[in-house]
């Protein structure tokens, strides 16, 4: 958008009125003649359009400030990755909970690692908790056969810097 107006200010008054013949042009190759088509009927055509005021572009102030409705600099909303995705937790779920969980440790990834937000963090611990009492998740470490899954983060890059490092 901006550089489009950046162009427009130095058009000339020759550009204009050879961009305003150059339209009359390309309506009369649309224009769709029959053998009824009359004269009166193509003048109308051609005088339906009015021609940009040559004056009105190069009057206005380059100086003046632009009107923009929305902010440039407003950040995206970040959503977790299970609100954006609308996933709910269920403690049978052992393949999707096990992605949350370290294959050294077996302990639940921290917040900043997961990207996860707090509502959705502390109920990952509670299904995780609930699967691991039910018999579903083991409980001391990650499941062998779900360590080829792929990862839905990387926990030696997280997305936040911890507080305490």
């Amino acid at each position: 958008m901006f550089s489009t107006i950046g162009r427009l200010r130095n058009i000339g008054l020759d550009d204009i009125l050879m961009l305003s013949r150059s339209l009359h042009l390309i309506r009369l190759t649309r224009f769709q003649f029959t053998p009824q088509t009359s004269v009166s009927s193509v003048r109308s055509l051609c005088l339906s359009h009015n021609p940009p005021n040559p004056t009105s572009a190069v009057a206005s102030d380059p100086d003046a400030p632009i009107e923009i409705d929305s902010n440039p600099y407003k950040k995206e909303e970040r959503k977790c990755l299970l609100c954006r995705t609308g996933i709910q937790l269920d403690y049978k779920n052992a393949r999707l909970l096990q992605q949350f969980v370290s294959t050294f440790s077996g302990r639940v990834y921290d917040r900043h690692i997961t990207g996860l937000c707090d509502h959705q963090q502390a109920k990952l611990v509670e299904t995780i908790a609930l699967s691991r009492k039910a018999g579903y998740m083991p409980i001391f470490v990650k499941d062998p056969k779900y360590t080829r899954d792929p990862k839905l983060f990387d926990p030696l890059k997280p997305v936040r810097p911890h507080s305490f490092a």
